[in-house]
């Protein structure tokens, strides 16, 4: 019985991949044409993935949808962050049902109904690999951002300090590194040429960066700017200072993150040793 709904639900998949072919094989060609295939493979399918999505009336305005596009925004630009997610969620349907489709199928050929569920395993795994792989470019990004800062803060209070006025020491700062921060800095200095008011100029920062410490900056740099910059230099040192103890703490739970991800595979070298040790030993005493 289990065997007959394994393939009746082959059949139906097939059947779907097929109509999905003929009804979507053209009407996402701009949308794939946009894709970096170095990010996704099998690009050329994702017309299945967007279909489904079509078909299912996928909302990618929702509530869940804009807090989602506003963390893709941090690692993509917030021009993109729209385009993006909708890619990955294509993705995640195109990957998820050619999995479930080629599982069932090979269920059906080997008529063991167990291939099945292995085929609803790998249709979730990738799903959340492809959100843990956002994740983990969001969580590099921000730990790079809080790496960077405090040296970069402590240079912007030195160049204040000394009299450089905060627009031209911001400036000067954005161009002695080339990491994730610099560059936002960089970005932020081209706001200054092109006009845009310091107010705005901060909170694109901080909204771009989006780390609390960022945002903490450009809500006291605004509240300077509206009182005239009379205690910014003070605050400059006393941020700096705090962000090189969070570094300390940023490091050192690194650090922990490592320990305990080297502990499973140190307790499985263990257990190989372990077994190599004690099989000659009840081999012997003829277990």
């Amino acid at each position: 019985m289990a065997e007959l709904a394994v393939v009746a639900a082959a059949t139906v998949c097939v059947i779907g991949w097929f109509w999905l072919v003929a009804k979507y094989r053209n009407s996402f060609d701009a949308v794939i044409a946009g894709i970096d295939p170095e990010a996704y493979q099998m690009t050329e399918l994702f017309f299945v993935g967007f279909g489904i999505m079509d078909l299912l009336h996928v909302n990618v305005t929702s509530k869940k949808a804009r807090k989602r596009i506003h963390e893709i925004s941090e690692v993509t630009g917030k021009k993109y962050a729209q385009f993006h997610y909708y890619v990955m969620k294509g993705a995640e349907f195109t990957y998820g049902y050619l999995a479930f489709t080629i599982l069932l199928l090979l269920s059906a050929a080997a008529a063991e109904a167990a291939l099945a569920l292995l085929g609803v395993v790998l249709s979730v795994l990738a799903v959340l690999y492809l959100e843990q792989d956002m994740e983990n470019r969001l969580s590099d990004r921000r730990d790079a951002l809080l790496s960077e800062f405090p040296q970069a803060l402590s240079k912007l209070t030195l160049l204040v300090n000394s009299g450089m006025v905060m627009r031209d020491a911001w400036e000067k700062v954005s161009h002695t590194g080339t990491g994730v921060l610099y560059q936002e800095m960089q970005i932020t200095t081209q706001e200054f040429k092109n006009g845009t008011t310091e107010l705005e100029v901060y909170r694109n920062f901080a909204e771009r960066c989006g780390l609390k410490e960022v945002r903490r900056f450009a809500s006291t740099m605004i509240q300077n700017l509206q009182k005239g910059n009379a205690e910014i230099a003070y605050f400059l040192r006393e941020m700096a200072d705090e962000l090189w103890e969070e570094k300390k703490h940023l490091a050192k739970r690194k650090g922990e993150a490592i320990n305990s991800r080297l502990m499973l595979p140190i307790g499985l070298i263990f257990l190989g040793i372990l077994i190599m040790i004690m099989a000659p030993a009840f081999t012997g005493m003829g277990f």
